[in-house]
């Protein structure tokens, strides 16, 4: 579609009603045709469930570092995990050998009704899961501290079955049709359709990772809903929805920088940027302020941070940036008997870079992106921000959702040149080649060291041809969408 329509073709009522074809084809894809997790959970996705509603429910009782201990120990008095030596010491992310653990102080920091109610829910999402002790030696519960209050309070009275669940795991989807109708009214039907099918079949983006869980895609939806919200000039919604992005999932606080750069070229004078970033900064302070206000917040931030540190420091499989890039590509891969890839934590920390390379080589791209922030309309220039989260950042692999950025934005001003046509050409074209690349890679590791180069090149190109479009004085055609 998009080669079709950088060839020169008009918008035709034809055109029109393949992109909505396309779109409900990539609902349909998104589930898996409705199989959702193929010889897995069902529709709902026990694993990231377990650790989103139980660490989020039990928050004050478990932190964030304590959600394994109490799941060995409420297994062991329910006669469960007799097998399990070890599991994840989420204040170091060593092993940890569960006979040194105090099962006694566990309890401790719960009531008696608040352990038997621990002990039910899990009692209930424990059976569904095929894979333990694996999940005891993932990475916890790391939902920012304003998610896990919000999250916590809308749990803490509802228990886990397979009503309250289904119900839960559906919030989701409703957000995500809610900015899907946003982004139709403030873009048009076929930009709404073209960016929400990109959305679907990503790579990243899909139902395999975290569909099926709890508000994994909340942050997406607001990023989308505070999009369409600025473009259409209710500045102080854009900017509550870029700010609880934010807060949800921290990153996107990013994608404020070049809505700052064009508050301070309009100097001011810009009303509904005005009013955006004026929203998203007292949402964050009065957040924030609250958070310092109680205790216990206080407490659950200090962990948090120590947590996002440890989780930084080390070199995840499946994140995506320059980062992960120049250590697995530096770092010696060793293949295991069953075709899996390992390297070592100690290898991947003696590869890793010099620590001014990731930021030299994002103020590099800072610099050369500013002057296309300048040229660009408000919302546009909020998609020069997704490269810069992969040079600077390295997300983990599914929350590169927010590539649909790159597909949506160009239709602001009615439908994009040919350079910009060809760039989502490009786009998908590489999408496809990740999936693939999956078909012959053995393992995570260089599946994602691949996804990671293939998006660096991507990126390159995307640079460039914009750079092109200035060079050209290329303007959109305003024509209907």
């Amino acid at each position: 579609m998009f080669g079709w329509l950088a060839a020169g073709r008009p918008l035709t009522r034809g055109v029109r009603v393949i992109a909505w074809a396309l779109l409900g084809a990539a609902a349909l894809a998104y589930p898996n045709f409705g199989v959702f997790h193929p010889n897995h959970y069902g529709h709902v996705h026990y694993w990231d469930v377990y650790h989103y509603f139980l660490g989020a429910k039990y928050a004050p009782e478990l932190g964030y570092a304590r959600l394994y201990e109490a799941t060995y120990a409420a297994g062991r008095e329910m006669g469960a995990f007799g097998d399990v030596t070890h599991v994840r010491d989420l204040t170091t992310y060593e092993f940890r050998d569960v006979r040194t653990l105090d099962a006694a102080a566990v309890r401790a920091r719960f009531t008696p009704g608040r352990w038997q109610a621990f002990k039910r829910d899990l009692a209930f999402i424990g059976p569904r899961i095929r894979e333990w002790p694996g999940p005891m030696l993932d990475r916890g519960y790391n939902d920012p501290p304003l998610r896990a209050l919000l999250l916590h309070w809308l749990l803490r009275g509802i228990p886990a079955n397979a009503v309250t669940l289904t119900l839960l795991t559906s919030i989701d989807y409703a957000l995500v049709l809610l900015a899907l109708v946003a982004v139709w009214r403030a873009f048009g039907p076929v930009p709404t359709a073209l960016a929400f099918a990109s959305l679907w079949l990503s790579f990243f983006a899909r139902f395999d990772f975290v569909g099926g869980s709890l508000l994994r895609w909340d942050w997406v939806a607001a990023l989308l809903l505070g999009v369409a919200a600025l473009a259409r000039g209710a500045g102080a919604t854009a900017g509550v929805c870029l700010a609880y992005a934010a807060l949800a999932r921290i990153f996107p606080v990013l994608f404020l920088l070049p809505l700052v750069v064009k508050w301070l070229q309009s100097r001011g004078r810009d009303r509904a940027l005005t009013r955006c970033l004026a929203a998203a900064a007292g949402v964050m302070l009065v957040v924030g302020a609250g958070l310092l206000a109680l205790g216990e917040s206080r407490t659950s931030t200090r962990e948090y941070l120590a947590k996002i540190r440890l989780h930084s420091q080390e070199a995840a499989a499946n994140s995506v940036g320059l980062g992960p890039l120049l250590v697995f590509h530096a770092a010696p891969w060793r293949q295991n008997p069953d075709g899996s890839v390992l390297v070592t934590a100690a290898e991947a920390s003696a590869a890793r870079p010099p620590r001014w390379v990731v930021p030299a080589v994002s103020a590099v791209y800072a610099l050369l992106a500013l002057p296309l922030v300048l040229r660009a309309s408000a919302a546009t220039s909020l998609m020069y921000a997704v490269p810069l989260l992969f040079w600077a950042l390295a997300p983990t692999g599914y929350y590169y959702a927010f590539l649909v950025l790159l597909v949506l934005l160009p239709w602001r001003d009615g439908p994009p040149d040919r350079l910009r046509l060809l760039e989502m050409t490009l786009l998908t074209l590489t999408m496809a080649a990740l999936y693939a690349l999956e078909v012959v890679s053995a393992d995570l590791i260089p599946l994602y060291y691949r996804a990671s180069l293939a998006l660096a090149g991507f990126f390159v190109l995307w640079l460039g041809l914009e750079h092109a479009r200035a060079a050209l004085a290329i303007t959109p055609p305003a024509s209907p969408r």
